[in-house]
């Protein structure tokens, strides 16, 4: 019964829709309002965690070239990253596994997202993204339907191709 109710779970989560919160204009306004928004999410988070234990999956993709693709997939289990694998692939084909990293060669490969929790990037969001200057910079903020993160990144207002920088969430599967 439990599996059951973890698979339907992931299902749900993985499905969402997000609401997306931008701040592409300046005002302390827009980083009270996005603050706020991540605190409330936060705790939305603490309060899943609570109801179904701090044992996870997620993923987090990246582009590394205009016909690459990669995708970093972090376990954790009791609230410590257990588990890292890569895989990359070229534009219409199947990804392929690169390489996995256990607990003991965790963050040994360059590429890839660094092995963090939810919980640290949550952190990471509030302390070194919300923070830019938004005369400078372009912030979104995305919570899925659940109000959990799904999306906190910045991007130069000048900056003309590939230069959002940030967290971006899917796959979310709590087991």
């Amino acid at each position: 019964m439990i599996k059951i109710l973890a698979i339907l779970l992931t299902l749900v989560l993985t499905g969402c829709e997000s609401q997306p919160l931008k701040g592409n204009i300046s005002g302390t306004n827009v980083t009270k309002n996005f603050i706020q928004a991540l605190q409330n999410s936060y705790q939305s988070w603490l309060d899943l965690k609570e109801r179904y234990g701090a044992n996870y999956s997620y993923e987090r993709d990246g582009k590394i070239s205009n016909s690459y693709y990669s995708s970093t997939k972090i376990v954790v289990e009791q609230d410590q990253v257990e588990f890292r694998s890569f895989f990359e692939w070229q534009k219409g084909n199947t990804p392929t596994e690169t390489w996995v990293e256990p607990f003991a060669e965790l963050n040994l490969h360059n590429q890839g997202t660094p092995a963090k929790t939810i919980d640290q990037l949550y952190r990471q969001c509030k302390f070194q993204i919300l923070n830019k200057p938004l005369s400078e910079y372009a912030i979104t903020l995305k919570l899925d339907r659940f109000n959990l993160l799904q999306q906190c990144s910045y991007r130069q207002l000048n900056c003309a191709e590939n230069c959002t920088k940030g967290i971006r969430l899917q796959g979310l599967s709590i087991f």
